[in-house]
């Protein structure tokens, strides 16, 4: 089944592919995930912070995506990471979960021009 891809995320996705990766691979991954309902496989590129085996992605405008609602339910996923495939399990974490906080907070710290401005659900992957 071939992988979709959002409009515009082709070339970045193709960088973080290349031997080009470290470019990008500092700061944005390639997750591929299977769709909840459709069952179609999808690749996009995402900016992450990382701590140890977990990967934290904030979503941005998630009234307007849909993407991070397939991990609602925790679901098995793909990630590029340093020009490496890795499995991992992801899963939503919403601000009204405990571990929201903290998640927020080591984003935030990685991402300093977003401080106090991460508001919404954010996606956890824990690598295998």
């Amino acid at each position: 089944m071939p992988t979709r891809k959002p409009q515009g995320n082709g070339l970045v996705l193709a960088l973080l592919r290349s031997p080009a990766h470290r470019l990008l691979s500092g700061m944005t991954i390639e997750l591929s995930y299977t769709g909840r309902r459709s069952g179609r496989q999808f690749t996009l590129p995402v900016q992450y912070a990382r701590e140890g085996e977990r990967l934290l992605v904030a979503v941005q405008d998630p009234a307007a995506k849909a993407w991070w609602r397939n991990f609602r339910t925790p679901q098995e996923v793909t990630v590029r990471l340093r020009g490496k495939p890795r499995q991992g399990t992801a899963s939503v974490v919403g601000p009204d979960d405990p571990a929201w906080d903290e998640d927020r907070r080591l984003y935030e710290a990685r991402w300093k021009r977003l401080g106090g401005r991460v508001s919404g659900p954010m996606v956890q992957i824990t690598l295998h």
